[in-house]
């Protein structure tokens, strides 16, 4: 998970032949879009599925390196 693809493209298939197949998006999906509009959020939809978008709004406040505004 330490990858930028690992979360923002996920793999939605493990694979199709001998291709991992994954999500071909790089969009930020914040929390608030997920609660609002059920849009998976990648960090609750893949690793983290025990966890609520609560917890990443949290998890991302402490992260030095992550705009506010991109949090909500």
């Amino acid at each position: 998970g330490s990858e930028c693809v690992s979360c923002h493209m996920p793999k939605i298939e493990q694979e199709i032949g001998d291709i991992n197949v994954r999500s071909h998006t790089f969009e930020f999906i914040p929390p608030s879009m997920t609660d609002a509009f059920k849009i998976p959020n990648s960090c609750t939809a893949t690793c983290h599925q025990d966890r609520n978008t609560d917890w990443v709004r949290q998890t991302m406040r402490s992260w030095s390196n992550v705009s506010p505004w991109r949090v909500e």
